[in-house]
């Protein structure tokens, strides 16, 4: 039995230490850790466009017509609709997973791809397994947690960009397994896999030419006993040809240019260093701060020496392999070098998803030369703690990144959950962009664009409820808060005055208000414009201009008091008043105050139609269990005066209101 149990044990380390396992245990782990809490995120930015599209089309149509955008992706919207129908519908969870996965995917072929080739075929087996192993793992470590991934990870929309980046890291593979074996079958699915590349994402195209890359690297390094076969170079670029003229045939165009500059091309160039050199580049923002120099400058200060210590550590260790990943680097950078404004580019770093790879995999032949020098019983240690202490700045921009995704997203949430109560809905102040006060790398957006110009609310509220009914959103600053201490925002909508904001809110059933707190944004309700008026007969009656229609005060199951009163203008208002709702406790303290115009700031009596009922929505902190009282009243802001109220001492209507305990500490 023991020997049995011992036996088992070491056939399951013998598993464990395969590159395969080990660099797929690796991008298992870095993945679930950076990326798994974003399968509860919603659906944003394009996603809220391309869906409905791919809704209302054929299938001809999808594989003989461009996308909304002017995009040619069949594969990767063909991908979305069977990925639809499997599961019942394009739900944000499911195509959460389907980026999470296709990361983890491109992480573990990019490791294996590192192992394949960083180590020379001709070295002893035990050394090389081991060797392979770390390569792997290196390798896998080092994209996974590749910082400027994140916007390809974190958006559902922008797929494409970890499926080529799998589907490439796989041709090559199997090409080189291929070339190894002679196997017609492996090269047959490394000219699939290039293929659909082609019609996944535009730089798809150029995977056919990284095989013929590698067939001149692997040809320098001697890989294959045959040494140059130039057939299988010719059939790949035909494929290239014969993608491209497609791709050019249904689009109408190849890859646009907007006229770049000299500065562009500079910046541009910027951006790609800093993507080689992720796991240093946080050293020039400490020294840009530090010294107060220009950042791009800093920039340039850390990454001179870094390339060339890079080039001189890979060159020696392995000069097939790092000019391999050069050449990965070199072919898919170009592209969003030429033809990308600069500060597009800066909002986009998901273009740089293209280029990990070939990162990885050149930062892996540096650091293995570093390894080789140590004893082997060290090696291990010294990569772990290394790998540490260049992923840590890496992997705190992707988590930052994720919260920030996931404080906007509640909003999102919370507007999908209002439409499924009533609709239409009027969104105020939506967050079209946040992004954090400091900074981890020296160039670039650092945010999150959750809600771009181009999507509309009616876009939002369809994909997560599938409800279509005018749902709007506009920007009104007035209600706007304060800066917030740990990040900015822009928001999202048209910007509107008072008398289009009220407009608006007439066109809607209710109106919802986003509130901005450190740690989350969310939306409350503010009321309603032109509501039904309530039953039974009116509360109070100010100056006989302004009618108290009701008044209740509720109190949820977290202690949070609400107040929902209905208003009505007699007549035309000369004076600008407004409303107070003060909160006490039993003794008569104030507890807390929610005053200011109805629907939460946003709607002064003074843009009022005579005979208008508003409902207004007025909400208080959570408070503990207890007995309260909610006084509510009108004043005039010039002078200070409450307005009376027949029947009311000063104007003042007493509105009292119970506060069980709070539902989480009754559990």
């Amino acid at each position: 039995m023991r020997d049995a149990a011992l036996d088992t044990k070491c056939r399951l380390g013998h598993v464990l230490a395969h590159p395969a396992i080990a660099s797929a245990l690796v991008a298992l782990a870095l993945t679930a850790l950076l990326y798994g809490d974003t399968l509860a995120l919603p659906l944003f930015s394009d996603d809220l466009v391309q869906i409905p599209w791919l809704e209302s089309i054929s299938w001809g149509e999808l594989w003989a017509a461009p996308s909304p955008y002017g995009y040619y992706r069949p594969v990767w919207y063909s991908l979305w609709r069977v990925w639809g129908a499997l599961v019942g519908g394009l739900h944000p969870a499911g195509l959460h997973f389907l980026n999470v996965a296709a990361h983890f995917a491109a992480s573990w072929l990019a490791g294996l791809l590192s192992a394949t080739w960083i180590s020379p075929p001709r070295e002893r087996r035990g050394v090389q397994e081991g060797s392979n192993i770390i390569a792997a793992c290196l390798a896998t470590a080092l994209f996974a947690a590749f910082p400027f991934a994140r916007q390809a990870v974190v958006w559902p929309g922008a797929v494409y960009n970890p499926l080529v980046s799998a589907m490439a890291a796989g041709a090559l593979l199997a090409y080189d397994r291929g070339r190894q074996r002679c196997s017609l079958q492996w090269i047959g699915l490394a000219l699939l896999l290039a293929a659909l590349s082609a019609f996944t994402y535009e730089a798809g195209l150029l995977v056919a030419l990284l095989i013929v890359l590698a067939e001149i690297a692997g040809w320098a390094q001697h890989r294959w006993e045959r040494r140059f076969q130039w057939e299988w170079p010719l059939v790949f670029a035909g494929l290239f040809i014969v993608t491209t003229l497609t791709w050019r045939a249904i689009r109408g165009a190849g890859t646009a240019a907007f006229g770049l500059n000299p500065i562009d091309l500079r910046q541009n160039a910027s951006y790609l260093v800093q993507g080689l050199i992720y796991p240093t580049a946080p050293l020039a923002q400490r020294l840009a701060s530090w010294i107060g120099i220009n950042p791009e400058l800093g920039l340039w200060l850390i990454a001179l020496p870094t390339l060339a210590l890079l080039a001189l550590m890979g060159l020696r260790r392995n000069k097939a392999a790092f000019l391999l990943g050069a050449g990965w680097l070199a072919l898919f950078a170009l592209p969003p070098l030429v033809s990308m404004e600069a500060e597009w580019f800066a909002l986009a770093p998901r273009f740089l998803y293209m280029i990990a790879a070939g990162i990885a995999l050149m930062w892996t032949v540096a650091i293995s030369e570093w390894l080789a020098r140590l004893r082997s019983s060290w090696r291990t240690v010294a990569a772990v703690g290394l790998l540490a202490v260049l992923l840590i700045p890496a992997s705190i921009f992707v988590r930052d990144g994720a919260r920030l995704c996931r404080i906007a997203g509640e909003a999102i949430w919370d507007a999908a959950e209002a439409a499924k109560r009533e609709h239409p809905l009027l969104l105020v102040n939506l967050p079209l962009q946040i992004a954090p006060r400091g900074r981890i790398y020296p160039l670039g957006f650092e945010g999150v664009t959750p809600l771009p110009a181009r999507v509309t609310a009616d876009g939002l509220i369809y994909v997560h409820t599938g409800i279509r009914d005018g749902s709007e959103a506009v920007a009104f600053g007035v209600v706007a808060p304060e800066p917030l201490p740990d990040y900015v925002y822009e928001l999202h909508g048209r910007s509107v005055g008072w008398e289009e904001l009220s407009n608006a809110a007439r066109r809607v059933h209710t109106v919802y208000l986003t509130r901005y707190e450190s740690n989350r944004i969310h939306l409350v309700e503010a009321g309603a414009v032109d509501a039904p008026p309530p039953e039974g007969e009116p509360l109070a009656q100010y100056q006989e201009r302004v009618t108290l229609l009701s008044a209740t005060p509720t109190c949820d199951d977290k202690g949070r008091i609400h107040l929902a009163a209905h208003w009505r203008v007699e007549g035309d208002l000369v004076a600008d008043v407004t409303v107070f709702a003060h909160l006490l406790d039993s003794s008569g303290a104030l507890v807390a105050q929610a005053d200011g115009y109805p629907l939460l700031g946003m709607q002064p009596f003074w843009v009022w139609r005579p005979g208008e009922v508003v409902r207004d929505v007025r909400h208080f902190d959570a408070v503990p269990a207890g007995e309260y009282t909610i006084r509510l009243g009108m004043w005039e802001l010039a002078t200070g005066k409450h307005w009376l109220a027949p029947g009311y001492l000063d104007g003042v209507v007493p509105l009292p209101v119970h506060c069980s305990q709070p539902l989480e500490q009754q559990q």
